[in-house]
């Protein structure tokens, strides 16, 4: 598989719609501010008309944290790359995703815009309410932070260079080998662990997609 790279271009306009197109793009700290905002509403609700048990609220909030990664990893496996070889540049997981791996340091393609973000946490919080009721406030309160966390991380990795000698720089070591040698292993952003639990780590000096590094898209 080859795949063109533009790492110094921003992607182009998806939609004629100004308004359409504005909806594609998203900011970090929009993102982060609004879910650590909704994060301390689900929690304060929990205590007040729920329970105020400070150890139930960590033990909900952190399996729902925890929750998370999982849900990370699978969405990044089977949502945002095709189940059968894990390709992204075509149909929907081009849109979602692929457009992401083509201009990997465009801010504005990064995280996931505010309005499918939203719907996709309204749909998860109806789930988990579903199951686990009022308890589903500090559940989903800890999912949404540990989304929080994640995309941080996602958008560091993109927009600085690793740190020297720090045990961090594992994010940008795994997330790059995912980006430019074996875009089928390292789904795992924040963590590893669901990598090595379904055998998805990737493996030194394997490569399964050119990457041809472009300085410029020709229109």
């Amino acid at each position: 598989m080859e795949f063109k790279v533009y790492p110094k271009q921003k992607s182009p306009q998806l939609f004629k719609s100004k308004f359409v197109e504005a909806l594609t793009k998203s900011n970090i700290y929009i993102i982060d501010s609004m879910y650590i905002v909704v994060g301390i509403l689900l929690i304060s609700a929990y205590y007040f008309y729920v329970n105020p048990s400070i150890s139930a609220i960590l033990g909900w909030f952190f399996t729902g944290f925890f929750s998370w990664t999982l849900a990370e990893y699978l969405m990044h496996r089977f949502l945002y790359h095709k189940i059968k070889d894990a390709s992204y540049d075509t149909g929907l997981q081009y849109l979602f995703h692929g457009i992401h791996h083509r201009y990997p340091h465009d801010d504005d393609r990064i995280v996931l815009p505010v309005v499918p973000s939203l719907f996709l946490a309204a749909l998860f919080l109806g789930l988990f309410y579903l199951i686990f009721q009022g308890e589903a406030l500090v559940f989903g309160a800890g999912f949404l932070i540990g989304y929080l966390i994640y995309i941080t991380i996602h958008w560091m990795v993109h927009k600085y260079p690793p740190p020297k000698n720090s045990v961090f720089s594992w994010w940008w070591d795994h997330h790059n080998i995912h980006h430019y040698q074996q875009p089928d292993k390292a789904f795992g952003v924040s963590t590893p662990i669901w990598d090595i639990v379904f055998r998805t780590m990737p493996k030194k000096g394997r490569r399964t997609v050119k990457i041809l590094v472009e300085k410029e898209e020709k229109e």
